[in-house]
């Protein structure tokens, strides 16, 4: 089983994404955000999920493993497949839908394409118990990433700067010239 690939980004499409490895192309789907992010031409490293049916087997990529968390999360739930579950981590960044879903909007969900109310309303029932543990980012990391792509970073790669500071580093003043210091490798 996969469970990261590290690339170039080649190709972006519709509803996926060509990440190349030593002269092999991978198929990658991804939702609608991240394919918006992607930087064609740069090396990143995504996080998968494998999807095996019958006629097809589709690779899910994610930028992090908290978005592939909620993604498989919502595969659990009854009634949700992997296009639903897609289209519904593409709808909001992570802390934004978490909000959504702790706070019971079953009305955003249900307008997202391919969500029916009962299913929305599952989704909320399902999840909103689990959601603080999924993606809970410190202040600082948010912060920094701000602060990063204000200066003209773009936001995945202020994130992986972000990654690479050590957690016993708080002065957010000191978390950014050391992201800085990555970047400029």
């Amino acid at each position: 089983m996969l469970a990261t690939l590290y690339g170039v980004v080649t190709e972006i499409h519709l509803d996926f994404f060509i990440l190349e490895i030593n002269g092999l192309g991978y198929r990658l789907r991804a939702h609608s955000r991240t394919l918006a992010s992607a930087p064609v031409g740069q090396n990143v490293k995504v996080y998968l999920h494998e999807h095996i049916r019958e006629d097809a087997y589709d690779l899910f990529a994610f930028f992090s493993l908290e978005e592939m968390v909620l993604f498989e999360k919502l595969l659990d739930v009854s009634g949700v497949g992997p296009k639903v579950a897609l289209a519904v981590c593409g709808a909001s960044d992570l802390d934004g839908l978490r909000q959504k879903l702790v706070q019971g909007d079953v009305d955003w969900l249900a307008s997202i394409p391919g969500l029916g109310k009962k299913t929305a309303q599952k989704i909320v029932l399902e999840l909103k118990g689990q959601l603080v543990e999924v993606g809970a980012k410190p202040e600082a990391d948010r912060e920094t990433v701000a602060a990063l792509t204000g200066l003209g970073y773009t936001a995945f790669q202020a994130r992986e700067a972000a990654k690479q500071i050590p957690a016993e580093i708080q002065d957010p003043g000191e978390r950014v010239r050391v992201a800085l210091r990555y970047l400029s490798k």
